[in-house]
């Protein structure tokens, strides 16, 4: 059956993290610094372009707005040439993902300024796309019936994980077949006991994807990181303007650092989310959490492969170094 597919949807993925929980694993594969999402950890193509493949369904790249650092600005621009008409735009700084989603949302409500927006992190991986599609699509129906307009994605948990983020249900939303709760409360990294208790209660895991109304995701903004919030207004009515990166650089010259999820989400009101089922989904932050998501599938065995070749490349070389050294 086709399902009810919301219209003049747009995308906000963010991938100007840092990566440093993974960046032993990226540096081994690599030989360098790398981002784990301009990494290539299952596959041939990398995490950001997964994600471009993944939220197609929802979104195509014309009304995709992708963030990056301003040092991985060239790098994006080649992984993303499979996607015409993607906007990339950069940011100076990491001051956190409050900053890091107010800039590209300015950039969607300079351009949409009535449409739903999704917002994605770059470093996930899903097994089955079309759940996670539908899925979103279903949060930004539901996101109607809350009280703030938004709504979240909730990865139906698999395990007490004691290492990823919680969100626990409250009021059921709409009927039957709408499948969404209101958020109660938040918990963040829980003890065993308590992620036990959470896993036996119906607790999902947050996916920090999070979709609503661009303006209702400003609001809440607005509202809980308004310092912030005041100063991107400039930079929003600025977007289009031939001098939109002087005004950006002056902008995080006076920006105070804000954290999205702690200073926004866990102390709003209203909020909605929508289980994640049967889509596989996964948060990749460290290497033990990719190898255990990995493990006993082909992609495993191929990244092994690619380790033990790097290492050996870096023996090569230290013993070239070596043999220089000795021989001057």
């Amino acid at each position: 059956m086709e399902r009810h597919k919301p219209t003049n949807v747009w995308a906000v993925v963010l991938a100007a993290g840092e990566g440093s929980r993974m960046a032993p694993l990226t540096r081994a594969l690599y030989g360098h610094e790398l981002p784990k999402q301009f990494a290539a950890l299952d596959g041939d193509k990398t995490l950001l372009q997964r994600t471009m493949d993944r939220i197609a369904p929802v979104t195509p790249p014309e009304r995709t707005v992708v963030v990056v650092s301003d040092a991985y600005e060239d790098l994006a621009r080649t992984q993303l040439e499979p996607y015409p008409g993607v906007e990339i735009v950069t940011q100076p700084l990491n001051l956190g993902t409050g900053p890091g989603i107010l800039l590209p949302l300015a950039h969607v409500l300079a351009r949409a300024p009535g449409a739903d927006v999704a917002i994605y992190p770059s470093d996930h991986h899903v097994r089955r796309a079309e759940p996670f599609c539908e899925a979103v699509e279903r949060a930004i129906r539901i996101s109607r019936l809350s009280e703030s307009g938004i709504g979240l994605l909730g990865a139906a948990a698999e395990r007490p994980a004691v290492d990823l983020g919680w969100i626990v249900r409250g009021r059921r939303l709409g009927g039957q077949m709408d499948r969404a709760w209101e958020v109660h409360r938040f918990v963040e990294k829980p003890p065993e006991p308590l992620a036990m208790l959470l896993l036996g209660t119906g607790g999902l895991w947050n996916t920090m994807v999070i979709a609503g109304k661009g303006r209702s995701l400003w609001d809440l903004s607005r509202r809980h990181i308004p310092e912030q919030t005041k100063q991107f207004e400039a930079y929003l009515e600025s977007v289009g303007d031939p001098g939109l990166r002087e005004t950006r650089d002056i902008l995080y010259r006076q920006l105070l650092p804000a954290d999205f999820s702690r200073e926004v989400l866990q102390v709003a009101r209203g909020l909605s989310v929508v289980p994640l089922i049967d889509s596989g989904w996964f948060d990749c932050g460290t290497p033990e959490r990719l190898f255990e998501w990995l493990k006993a599938t082909p992609e495993m065995h191929g990244l092994l492969q690619r380790l033990e070749a790097a290492v050996a490349r870096a023996g090569a070389r230290k013993a070239a170094a070596s043999t220089a050294v000795a021989a001057a």
